[in-house]
């Protein structure tokens, strides 16, 4: 299994694992006709982790990653690629520990995060904020990135919370500039909406009672 610590590194890293290019690619022409995002919701979940958040009701869920670790949904825009379409990327994260014994702080894996790497550079830090997401601390960073030289600019907005047995919540936005204005009630409302919820209970095995030996007619 590969490290999910990839996950840190922002939706441009999250996305080009297991569903390819799947990562809102900005351009000249992304979709931006929508004036108002979608107010109603539903839940959606890491089954494996019990990580659930509320996505608006006409977001596509379109695809798992990280053996079904994590989820991507998107916001569907009829007539453009579906690598276009606003995204939120929803992943548990089991972040190796330091040298100590400990998980990294939020502070350091939001450091890393703004490390220049191969897939992006960050172009601006826009926001880097700590709060608390119904009773976990967390902490959110929101950049302006250009993926390389032919690529235009993107937004990104991560939240990290932490969660249990060392575990980190993911909860990320990826869009045009000129769409975060528009999605980031969308973005502020799936963050705020995270819970965990218990693994169903496996159904008891019910005793089986011996059928009595069979009696042979014949013997006398």
């Amino acid at each position: 299994m590969k490290s999910h610590l990839a996950v840190v590194l922002l939706c441009a890293e999250l996305c080009t694992v297991g569903l390819g290019k799947a990562a809102a690619q900005t351009s000249s022409n992304s979709p931006t006709s929508r004036k108002s995002a979608s107010t109603s919701g539903r839940t959606e979940c890491v089954v494996s982790v019990g990580l659930c958040v509320t996505v608006p009701t006409d977001w596509q869920r379109i695809g798992d990653i990280f053996d079904d670790l994590g989820f991507v949904v998107a916001e569907p825009h009829p007539g453009a690629e579906t690598t276009t379409w606003p995204q939120i990327t929803v992943a548990s994260i089991d972040v190796p520990r330091q040298k100590d014994g400990n998980p990294p702080s939020l502070d350091s894996l939001v450091d890393t995060v703004l490390i220049p790497n191969a897939s992006f550079t960050p172009a601006e830090t826009l926001q880097r904020a700590r709060l608390i997401l119904n009773g976990s601390n967390a902490e959110i960073v929101r950049v302006r990135l250009q993926e390389s030289a032919n690529d235009a600019e993107s937004s990104e907005a991560v939240a990290l919370i932490e969660g249990t047995d060392g575990l980190v919540y993911s909860i990320a936005l990826r869009c045009a500039p000129q769409d975060y204005a528009r999605l980031e009630a969308v973005f502020q409302k799936v963050i705020h909406s995270w819970r965990l919820q218990p693994r169903a209970t496996r159904p008891t095995a019910q005793p089986v009672t011996p059928s009595p030996p069979k009696q042979d007619s014949d013997k006398k």
